[in-house]
Protein backbone atom coordinates (compact mmCIF):
# COMPACT_ATOMS: atom_id res chain seq x y z
CA UNK A 1 0.00 0.00 0.00
CA UNK A 2 1.55 3.33 -1.01
CA UNK A 3 1.74 6.14 1.53
CA UNK A 4 -1.08 8.17 -0.03
CA UNK A 5 -3.49 5.24 -0.03
CA UNK A 6 -2.49 4.36 3.52
CA UNK A 7 -3.07 7.93 4.66
CA UNK A 8 -6.52 7.96 3.09
CA UNK A 9 -7.56 4.60 4.58
CA UNK A 10 -6.13 5.41 7.99
CA UNK A 11 -7.79 8.84 7.97
CA UNK A 12 -11.23 7.40 7.19
CA UNK A 13 -11.06 4.77 9.91
CA UNK A 14 -9.21 7.03 12.33
CA UNK A 15 -11.99 9.62 12.19
CA UNK A 16 -14.58 6.91 12.76
CA UNK A 17 -12.62 5.40 15.65
CA UNK A 18 -12.35 8.78 17.37
CA UNK A 19 -16.01 9.53 16.68
CA UNK A 20 -17.39 6.29 18.09
CA UNK A 21 -15.11 6.52 21.14
CA UNK A 22 -16.65 9.84 22.17
CA UNK A 23 -19.75 8.33 23.75
CA UNK A 24 -18.26 5.52 25.88
CA UNK A 25 -15.43 7.76 27.10
CA UNK A 26 -17.80 10.66 27.92
CA UNK A 27 -20.31 8.33 29.59
CA UNK A 28 -17.63 6.80 31.85
CA UNK A 29 -17.59 9.87 34.11
CA UNK A 30 -21.11 9.24 35.44
CA UNK A 31 -21.82 7.05 38.50
CA UNK A 32 -24.53 5.11 36.68
CA UNK A 33 -24.51 1.39 36.02
CA UNK A 34 -23.61 0.91 32.37
CA UNK A 35 -24.10 -2.87 32.46
CA UNK A 36 -24.95 -5.15 35.34
CA UNK A 37 -21.44 -6.64 35.46
CA UNK A 38 -20.10 -3.27 36.64
CA UNK A 39 -21.47 -3.58 40.15
CA UNK A 40 -20.65 -7.30 40.24
CA UNK A 41 -17.01 -6.58 39.40
CA UNK A 42 -16.83 -3.59 41.73
CA UNK A 43 -18.08 -5.57 44.73
CA UNK A 44 -15.48 -8.29 44.12
CA UNK A 45 -12.74 -5.72 43.54
CA UNK A 46 -13.68 -4.13 46.88
CA UNK A 47 -13.51 -7.54 48.54
CA UNK A 48 -10.06 -8.26 47.12
CA UNK A 49 -8.73 -4.87 48.21
CA UNK A 50 -10.19 -5.27 51.71
CA UNK A 51 -8.83 -8.78 52.15
CA UNK A 52 -12.23 -10.35 52.75
CA UNK A 53 -13.18 -13.72 51.18
CA UNK A 54 -13.31 -13.38 47.40
CA UNK A 55 -15.16 -16.64 46.71
CA UNK A 56 -18.42 -16.99 48.65
CA UNK A 57 -19.74 -20.17 50.24
CA UNK A 58 -22.24 -22.29 48.33
CA UNK A 59 -25.14 -21.33 50.61
CA UNK A 60 -24.83 -17.64 49.75
CA UNK A 61 -26.82 -15.94 46.99
CA UNK A 62 -23.63 -14.56 45.46
CA UNK A 63 -21.19 -16.33 43.17
CA UNK A 64 -17.78 -15.47 41.73
CA UNK A 65 -16.97 -17.61 38.69
CA UNK A 66 -14.05 -15.44 37.52
CA UNK A 67 -10.34 -16.02 38.22
CA UNK A 68 -8.86 -13.71 40.87
CA UNK A 69 -6.13 -11.63 39.23
CA UNK A 70 -8.21 -8.75 37.86
CA UNK A 71 -9.99 -8.26 41.19
CA UNK A 72 -6.76 -7.86 43.11
CA UNK A 73 -5.08 -5.56 40.58
CA UNK A 74 -8.08 -3.30 39.96
CA UNK A 75 -9.10 -3.39 43.62
CA UNK A 76 -5.65 -2.27 44.71
CA UNK A 77 -5.52 0.44 42.04
CA UNK A 78 -8.95 1.54 43.27
CA UNK A 79 -7.52 2.02 46.74
CA UNK A 80 -4.78 4.23 45.30
CA UNK A 81 -6.95 6.28 42.95
CA UNK A 82 -10.24 6.42 44.84
CA UNK A 83 -12.69 3.96 43.28
CA UNK A 84 -12.19 0.67 41.46
CA UNK A 85 -15.30 1.41 39.38
CA UNK A 86 -13.53 4.23 37.52
CA UNK A 87 -10.20 2.40 37.45
CA UNK A 88 -11.90 -0.52 35.73
CA UNK A 89 -13.52 1.83 33.23
CA UNK A 90 -10.20 3.48 32.45
CA UNK A 91 -8.44 0.14 32.04
CA UNK A 92 -11.03 -0.99 29.51
CA UNK A 93 -10.09 1.97 27.30
CA UNK A 94 -6.36 1.39 27.86
CA UNK A 95 -6.86 -2.27 26.98
CA UNK A 96 -8.68 -1.37 23.77
CA UNK A 97 -5.85 0.91 22.65
CA UNK A 98 -3.26 -1.71 23.60
CA UNK A 99 -5.12 -4.30 21.53
CA UNK A 100 -5.07 -1.94 18.55
CA UNK A 101 -1.29 -1.61 18.81
CA UNK A 102 -0.96 -5.38 19.10
CA UNK A 103 -3.12 -5.93 16.01
CA UNK A 104 -0.94 -3.56 14.00
CA UNK A 105 2.22 -5.34 15.13
CA UNK A 106 0.71 -8.77 14.44
CA UNK A 107 -0.06 -7.74 10.84
CA UNK A 108 3.50 -6.44 10.47
CA UNK A 109 4.89 -9.77 11.67
CA UNK A 110 2.54 -11.88 9.54
CA UNK A 111 2.24 -9.83 6.34
CA UNK A 112 5.11 -7.37 6.45
CA UNK A 113 3.16 -4.09 6.60
CA UNK A 114 2.79 -1.97 9.72
CA UNK A 115 0.74 0.56 7.74
CA UNK A 116 -1.86 -2.04 6.76
CA UNK A 117 -1.78 -3.25 10.34
CA UNK A 118 -2.63 0.26 11.51
CA UNK A 119 -5.67 0.28 9.21
CA UNK A 120 -6.84 -3.05 10.66
CA UNK A 121 -6.24 -1.70 14.17
CA UNK A 122 -8.28 1.44 13.53
CA UNK A 123 -11.16 -0.62 12.15
CA UNK A 124 -10.97 -2.70 15.34
CA UNK A 125 -11.27 0.41 17.55
CA UNK A 126 -14.15 1.74 15.47
CA UNK A 127 -16.21 -1.46 15.46
CA UNK A 128 -15.58 -2.15 19.14
CA UNK A 129 -16.51 1.41 20.13
CA UNK A 130 -19.64 1.07 18.01
CA UNK A 131 -20.72 -2.43 19.08
CA UNK A 132 -19.17 -3.21 22.46
CA UNK A 133 -20.37 -0.26 24.52
CA UNK A 134 -21.21 -2.49 27.48
CA UNK A 135 -17.49 -3.21 27.80
CA UNK A 136 -15.67 -0.13 26.44
CA UNK A 137 -15.50 2.50 29.17
CA UNK A 138 -17.15 0.07 31.59
CA UNK A 139 -15.82 -1.69 34.67
CA UNK A 140 -15.29 -5.12 33.17
CA UNK A 141 -11.97 -7.02 32.96
CA UNK A 142 -12.60 -8.54 29.53
CA UNK A 143 -10.88 -5.95 27.32
CA UNK A 144 -7.74 -5.72 29.45
CA UNK A 145 -7.62 -9.52 29.62
CA UNK A 146 -7.76 -9.62 25.81
CA UNK A 147 -4.90 -7.10 25.71
CA UNK A 148 -2.71 -9.23 27.99
CA UNK A 149 -3.47 -12.27 25.84
CA UNK A 150 -2.81 -10.22 22.71
CA UNK A 151 0.62 -9.28 24.05
CA UNK A 152 1.34 -12.99 24.35
CA UNK A 153 0.22 -13.54 20.74
CA UNK A 154 2.45 -10.76 19.39
CA UNK A 155 5.36 -12.00 21.48
CA UNK A 156 4.86 -15.49 20.07
CA UNK A 157 4.75 -14.25 16.45
CA UNK A 158 7.90 -12.21 17.03
CA UNK A 159 9.83 -15.11 18.55
CA UNK A 160 8.46 -17.56 16.01
CA UNK A 161 9.91 -15.54 13.13
CA UNK A 162 13.44 -15.98 14.47
CA UNK A 163 13.03 -19.51 15.76
CA UNK A 164 12.74 -18.56 19.42
CA UNK A 165 11.09 -20.69 22.06
CA UNK A 166 7.31 -20.24 22.34
CA UNK A 167 7.42 -20.96 26.09
CA UNK A 168 7.65 -17.35 27.42
CA UNK A 169 4.65 -16.11 25.39
CA UNK A 170 2.68 -19.21 26.31
CA UNK A 171 3.36 -18.53 29.99
CA UNK A 172 2.14 -14.95 29.52
CA UNK A 173 -1.04 -16.38 28.00
CA UNK A 174 -1.45 -18.58 31.07
CA UNK A 175 -1.20 -15.46 33.22
CA UNK A 176 -3.83 -13.77 31.05
CA UNK A 177 -6.12 -16.71 31.75
CA UNK A 178 -6.01 -15.85 35.44
CA UNK A 179 -7.17 -12.34 34.56
CA UNK A 180 -10.13 -13.56 32.46
CA UNK A 181 -10.79 -17.18 31.71
CA UNK A 182 -12.88 -17.19 28.52
CA UNK A 183 -10.19 -15.85 26.16
CA UNK A 184 -9.66 -19.05 24.24
CA UNK A 185 -8.89 -18.36 20.59
CA UNK A 186 -5.41 -16.84 20.85
CA UNK A 187 -3.77 -19.53 23.03
CA UNK A 188 -5.64 -22.31 21.22
CA UNK A 189 -4.47 -20.97 17.84
CA UNK A 190 -0.86 -20.82 18.97
CA UNK A 191 -1.00 -24.36 20.37
CA UNK A 192 -2.63 -25.75 17.22
CA UNK A 193 -0.20 -23.86 14.98
CA UNK A 194 2.76 -25.35 16.83
CA UNK A 195 1.32 -28.85 16.83
CA UNK A 196 0.36 -28.80 13.15
CA UNK A 197 3.84 -27.66 12.20
CA UNK A 198 5.89 -29.96 14.44
CA UNK A 199 4.12 -31.57 17.36
CA UNK A 200 7.28 -33.18 18.74
CA UNK A 201 9.10 -29.89 19.30
CA UNK A 202 5.85 -28.29 20.46
CA UNK A 203 5.17 -30.86 23.17
CA UNK A 204 7.64 -29.57 25.75
CA UNK A 205 6.61 -25.86 25.86
CA UNK A 206 2.92 -26.79 25.69
CA UNK A 207 3.21 -29.29 28.54
CA UNK A 208 5.20 -26.83 30.67
CA UNK A 209 2.54 -24.19 30.05
CA UNK A 210 -0.21 -26.64 30.96
CA UNK A 211 1.69 -27.49 34.14
CA UNK A 212 1.98 -23.76 34.93
CA UNK A 213 -1.78 -23.38 34.50
CA UNK A 214 -2.40 -26.37 36.75
CA UNK A 215 0.01 -24.98 39.34
CA UNK A 216 -1.82 -21.64 39.24
CA UNK A 217 -5.14 -23.34 39.81
CA UNK A 218 -3.66 -25.36 42.67
CA UNK A 219 -2.31 -22.17 44.22
CA UNK A 220 -5.75 -20.57 43.97
CA UNK A 221 -7.29 -23.61 45.65
CA UNK A 222 -4.70 -23.40 48.43
CA UNK A 223 -5.34 -19.69 48.97
CA UNK A 224 -9.13 -19.59 48.58
CA UNK A 225 -10.04 -23.12 49.62
CA UNK A 226 -12.68 -25.43 48.12
CA UNK A 227 -14.94 -22.44 47.42
CA UNK A 228 -12.65 -21.46 44.53
CA UNK A 229 -13.53 -24.43 42.33
CA UNK A 230 -17.12 -24.51 43.57
CA UNK A 231 -17.55 -20.94 42.32
CA UNK A 232 -15.52 -21.38 39.15
CA UNK A 233 -17.70 -24.29 38.01
CA UNK A 234 -21.04 -22.78 38.98
CA UNK A 235 -23.89 -24.55 37.20
CA UNK A 236 -25.09 -22.69 34.13
CA UNK A 237 -28.00 -23.39 31.79
CA UNK A 238 -27.12 -24.19 28.17
CA UNK A 239 -29.41 -24.08 25.16
CA UNK A 240 -29.34 -23.83 21.39
CA UNK A 241 -31.95 -21.10 21.75
CA UNK A 242 -29.47 -18.83 23.50
CA UNK A 243 -26.95 -19.41 20.71
CA UNK A 244 -29.55 -18.59 18.06
CA UNK A 245 -30.54 -15.40 19.89
CA UNK A 246 -26.95 -14.12 19.59
CA UNK A 247 -26.15 -15.18 16.01
CA UNK A 248 -27.62 -12.07 14.42
CA UNK A 249 -24.84 -9.95 15.86
CA UNK A 250 -22.28 -11.66 13.65
CA UNK A 251 -23.67 -9.68 10.71
CA UNK A 252 -21.49 -6.78 11.86
CA UNK A 253 -18.41 -8.88 11.04
CA UNK A 254 -19.75 -10.25 7.76
CA UNK A 255 -18.09 -7.72 5.42
CA UNK A 256 -14.68 -8.11 7.03
CA UNK A 257 -15.07 -11.88 6.84
CA UNK A 258 -15.88 -11.73 3.12
CA UNK A 259 -12.98 -9.45 2.24
CA UNK A 260 -10.52 -11.42 4.34
CA UNK A 261 -11.88 -14.77 3.10
CA UNK A 262 -11.47 -13.90 -0.59
CA UNK A 263 -7.85 -12.94 -0.05
CA UNK A 264 -7.11 -15.90 2.24
CA UNK A 265 -8.38 -18.37 -0.36
CA UNK A 266 -6.15 -17.05 -3.13
CA UNK A 267 -3.15 -16.61 -0.81
CA UNK A 268 -3.76 -19.87 1.05
CA UNK A 269 -0.18 -21.07 0.69
CA UNK A 270 1.18 -18.15 2.71
CA UNK A 271 1.77 -18.33 6.44
CA UNK A 272 -0.24 -15.13 6.86
CA UNK A 273 -3.36 -16.65 5.29
CA UNK A 274 -2.93 -19.99 7.04
CA UNK A 275 -2.41 -18.46 10.48
CA UNK A 276 -5.29 -16.00 10.18
CA UNK A 277 -7.56 -18.76 8.86
CA UNK A 278 -6.74 -20.94 11.85
CA UNK A 279 -7.19 -18.00 14.22
CA UNK A 280 -10.56 -17.00 12.73
CA UNK A 281 -11.86 -20.58 12.69
CA UNK A 282 -10.91 -21.20 16.32
CA UNK A 283 -12.34 -17.82 17.36
CA UNK A 284 -15.65 -18.53 15.63
CA UNK A 285 -15.90 -21.99 17.22
CA UNK A 286 -15.10 -20.52 20.64
CA UNK A 287 -17.71 -17.79 20.19
CA UNK A 288 -20.47 -20.19 19.17
CA UNK A 289 -19.65 -22.65 21.95
CA UNK A 290 -19.73 -19.92 24.59
CA UNK A 291 -23.01 -18.55 23.28
CA UNK A 292 -24.66 -21.85 24.16
CA UNK A 293 -24.37 -20.75 27.78
CA UNK A 294 -27.00 -18.60 29.43
CA UNK A 295 -25.67 -15.22 30.54
CA UNK A 296 -22.90 -15.10 27.92
CA UNK A 297 -23.08 -12.05 25.67
CA UNK A 298 -20.90 -9.92 23.40
CA UNK A 299 -17.55 -10.59 25.08
CA UNK A 300 -17.52 -14.09 23.55
CA UNK A 301 -17.27 -12.38 20.15
CA UNK A 302 -14.16 -10.31 20.90
CA UNK A 303 -11.70 -13.05 19.94
CA UNK A 304 -13.33 -13.25 16.51
CA UNK A 305 -13.23 -9.47 16.07
CA UNK A 306 -9.52 -9.44 16.90
CA UNK A 307 -8.85 -12.31 14.48
CA UNK A 308 -10.68 -10.53 11.67
CA UNK A 309 -8.92 -7.24 12.39
CA UNK A 310 -5.57 -9.02 12.00
CA UNK A 311 -6.87 -10.86 8.94
CA UNK A 312 -8.18 -7.66 7.33
CA UNK A 313 -4.86 -5.92 7.86
CA UNK A 314 -3.02 -8.88 6.34
CA UNK A 315 -5.42 -8.95 3.40
CA UNK A 316 -4.81 -5.25 2.71
CA UNK A 317 -1.06 -5.80 2.90
CA UNK A 318 -1.10 -8.78 0.51
CA UNK A 319 -4.03 -7.88 -1.71
CA UNK A 320 -1.83 -8.49 -4.77
CA UNK A 321 -2.19 -12.23 -4.10
CA UNK A 322 -5.87 -12.00 -5.07
CA UNK A 323 -6.82 -11.79 -8.77
CA UNK A 324 -9.83 -9.75 -7.71
CA UNK A 325 -7.52 -7.14 -6.19
CA UNK A 326 -5.28 -7.13 -9.27
CA UNK A 327 -8.27 -6.78 -11.58
CA UNK A 328 -9.76 -3.83 -9.67
CA UNK A 329 -6.39 -2.29 -8.91
CA UNK A 330 -4.43 -2.79 -5.70
CA UNK A 331 -4.82 0.61 -4.10
CA UNK A 332 -8.32 1.09 -5.45
CA UNK A 333 -9.43 -2.25 -3.98
CA UNK A 334 -7.93 -1.31 -0.62
CA UNK A 335 -9.81 1.96 -0.54
CA UNK A 336 -13.03 0.21 -1.57
CA UNK A 337 -12.68 -2.27 1.29
CA UNK A 338 -12.10 0.49 3.84
CA UNK A 339 -15.00 2.57 2.52
CA UNK A 340 -17.36 -0.43 2.63
CA UNK A 341 -16.33 -1.28 6.20
CA UNK A 342 -16.81 2.35 7.20
CA UNK A 343 -20.22 2.67 5.61
CA UNK A 344 -21.37 -0.43 7.45
CA UNK A 345 -20.68 1.36 10.73
CA UNK A 346 -21.96 4.78 9.74
CA UNK A 347 -25.24 3.63 8.19
CA UNK A 348 -26.82 2.51 11.44
CA UNK A 349 -29.41 3.95 13.77
CA UNK A 350 -26.96 4.21 16.66
CA UNK A 351 -25.25 7.58 16.75
CA UNK A 352 -24.88 8.35 20.46
CA UNK A 353 -21.61 10.19 19.87
CA UNK A 354 -23.49 12.71 17.72
CA UNK A 355 -26.03 13.10 20.51
CA UNK A 356 -23.23 13.77 22.99
CA UNK A 357 -21.84 16.45 20.69
CA UNK A 358 -25.03 18.12 19.54
CA UNK A 359 -27.94 17.24 21.85
CA UNK A 360 -28.00 19.13 25.19
CA UNK A 361 -31.09 17.20 26.30
CA UNK A 362 -29.25 13.90 25.83
CA UNK A 363 -26.36 15.14 27.98
CA UNK A 364 -28.73 16.54 30.59
CA UNK A 365 -30.48 13.20 30.99
CA UNK A 366 -27.21 11.55 31.97
CA UNK A 367 -26.68 14.21 34.62
CA UNK A 368 -30.25 13.61 35.81
CA UNK A 369 -29.60 9.87 35.97
CA UNK A 370 -26.49 10.50 38.07
CA UNK A 371 -28.52 12.67 40.45
CA UNK A 372 -31.18 9.94 40.68
CA UNK A 373 -28.43 7.45 41.47
CA UNK A 374 -27.12 9.62 44.30
CA UNK A 375 -30.58 10.21 45.73
CA UNK A 376 -31.44 6.50 45.58
CA UNK A 377 -28.18 5.60 47.32
CA UNK A 378 -28.88 8.06 50.16
CA UNK A 379 -32.36 6.61 50.59
CA UNK A 380 -31.15 3.01 50.59
CA UNK A 381 -28.35 3.77 53.06
CA UNK A 382 -31.07 4.48 55.63
CA UNK A 383 -32.62 1.03 55.30
CA UNK A 384 -31.40 -1.19 58.16
CA UNK A 385 -29.76 -4.51 57.39
CA UNK A 386 -28.84 -6.09 54.04
CA UNK A 387 -30.48 -4.73 50.91
CA UNK A 388 -30.80 -6.13 47.40
CA UNK A 389 -31.09 -3.39 44.77
CA UNK A 390 -32.87 -5.32 42.07
CA UNK A 391 -31.87 -4.18 38.56
CA UNK A 392 -29.06 -1.95 39.82
CA UNK A 393 -26.69 -3.24 42.47
CA UNK A 394 -24.36 -0.30 41.90
CA UNK A 395 -26.79 1.80 43.95
CA UNK A 396 -26.47 -0.60 46.89
CA UNK A 397 -22.69 -0.31 46.62
CA UNK A 398 -22.90 3.49 46.62
CA UNK A 399 -25.14 3.22 49.69
CA UNK A 400 -22.46 1.23 51.51
CA UNK A 401 -24.44 -2.01 51.48
CA UNK A 402 -22.83 -5.42 51.19
CA UNK A 403 -23.22 -7.61 48.11
CA UNK A 404 -25.88 -10.12 49.18
CA UNK A 405 -27.73 -11.13 46.00
CA UNK A 406 -26.20 -11.88 42.63
CA UNK A 407 -28.66 -11.76 39.72
CA UNK A 408 -26.58 -14.29 37.81
CA UNK A 409 -26.71 -16.87 40.59
CA UNK A 410 -30.44 -16.51 41.18
CA UNK A 411 -31.11 -16.62 37.43
CA UNK A 412 -29.07 -19.81 37.06
CA UNK A 413 -30.72 -21.43 40.08
CA UNK A 414 -34.01 -20.89 38.29
CA UNK A 415 -32.73 -21.83 34.82
CA UNK A 416 -31.13 -25.09 36.00
CA UNK A 417 -34.16 -26.07 38.08
CA UNK A 418 -32.28 -25.97 41.37
CA UNK A 419 -34.69 -23.44 42.85
CA UNK A 420 -38.07 -21.85 42.21
CA UNK A 421 -39.18 -18.26 42.63
CA UNK A 422 -40.76 -19.28 45.92
CA UNK A 423 -37.49 -20.84 47.09
CA UNK A 424 -35.54 -17.69 46.32
CA UNK A 425 -38.13 -15.50 48.04
CA UNK A 426 -37.85 -17.72 51.10
CA UNK A 427 -34.04 -17.41 51.03
CA UNK A 428 -34.28 -13.64 50.90
CA UNK A 429 -36.73 -13.57 53.76
CA UNK A 430 -34.74 -15.96 55.93
CA UNK A 431 -31.65 -13.78 55.53
CA UNK A 432 -33.54 -10.60 56.34
CA UNK A 433 -32.74 -9.07 52.94
CA UNK A 434 -34.82 -6.09 51.89
CA UNK A 435 -35.56 -6.06 48.16
CA UNK A 436 -35.72 -2.62 46.55
CA UNK A 437 -36.99 -2.30 43.01
CA UNK A 438 -38.90 0.10 40.80
CA UNK A 439 -38.53 3.07 38.51
CA UNK A 440 -36.01 4.87 40.71
CA UNK A 441 -33.46 2.14 40.25
CA UNK A 442 -34.10 1.84 36.52
CA UNK A 443 -33.72 5.54 35.82
CA UNK A 444 -30.58 5.68 37.93
CA UNK A 445 -29.06 3.07 35.62
CA UNK A 446 -29.29 4.97 32.33
CA UNK A 447 -31.72 7.30 30.64
CA UNK A 448 -33.83 5.76 27.90
CA UNK A 449 -33.42 2.35 29.55
CA UNK A 450 -31.19 -0.15 27.79
CA UNK A 451 -31.29 1.67 24.46
CA UNK A 452 -28.11 3.44 25.54
CA UNK A 453 -26.37 0.13 26.16
CA UNK A 454 -27.31 -1.87 23.09
CA UNK A 455 -26.93 -5.62 23.09
CA UNK A 456 -23.39 -6.46 22.01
Amino acid sequence: MNSRTHLLCASILGVLACYFMIWPVWRAQFPIEIWFTESWNAFHQDAAAAGVPLYPAADQLVVNNYPPLSFFVIGELGRWFGDSLYVGRALSVVGLLALAVEIAIAVRLLAGSLLSGAVGALWFIAIMAHNATRYIGANDPQIMGQAIMGAGLVWFLSRDRVGGSPLPPLLLMVLAGFWKHNIIAMPATVVLWLCLRDWRSAARPILISAAAAAAGLALCAAIFGPAFFANLFTARAYSVGHLVSQLGHLQWLALATIFWGIWAWFDRRSDAARFTALHAAVALASCLAQWLGDGVFGNAEFDLTIALAIGTGAALARVAASPVGRWIGLNRSRVMVVVALSLRLVLSGRQESAQVLFDPEFRARYAAAADAMTAAAVSISKIPGPVYCQQNNLICRAAGKAFVVDDFKTDQLLATGKATDADISAMLQSRGITVVEGATLRYATAPFGQSLSPSP
